[in-house]
């Protein structure tokens, strides 16, 4: 069985999340480093900003596996790298048949509840069954599903 927060494509090979990130990012823009650890910086409120001896060899690994390229060398020498077909190939495959979070907490769930209690396990689930069900929505939906989730959200705060 996989690591907690790997992610294996097609061919068994694993990714950690970092390198999740960079394909999921790199699938909607093109980027630079700076780029990455910034999104990353500002997604986790700073609670974690991979170092440049982390991100780096990362995108070198991800480019030496033609997952991604290098698009340019922009102004002042800043390396632009985009997605590759083949990246976008192995991304897809990640997001389809990954074995996620949501089912390894439900295997897990006695360890888990024996670890941090059972009330937050439930809570841990709620949270991966509403970023599944999110995922699932039809677009007509959504407005619908952040309604139901901003009043669940203010009724956790009033208890």
């Amino acid at each position: 069985m996989t690591g907690f927060w790997k992610f294996a494509e097609k061919g068994g090979k694993e990714r950690g999340l970092l390198a999740l990130f960079i394909l999921h990012t790199l699938s909607k823009r093109p980027g630079t480093g700076y780029d990455l650890r910034k999104e990353i910086e500002e997604k986790t409120g700073g609670q974690w900003v991979p170092s440049k001896g982390t991100l780096y060899p990362v995108l070198k690994q991800l480019e030496e596996e033609r997952l991604i390229e290098l698009k340019e060398t922009g102004s002042r020498a800043k390396n632009i790298y985009v997605l590759t077909p083949k990246g976008e190939k192995a991304l897809a495959h990640i997001k389809e048949h990954r074995r996620g979070p949501r089912e390894k907490i439900v295997i897990y769930q006695n360890l888990l509840g024996e670890i941090f209690g059972e009330g937050k396990v439930v809570l841990m689930r709620l949270g991966m069954e509403i970023h599944t069900l999110v995922h699932e929505l039809p677009p007509e939906k959504e407005h619908d599903a952040i309604d139901a989730m901003e009043e669940c959200i203010t009724r956790l705060k009033n208890i």
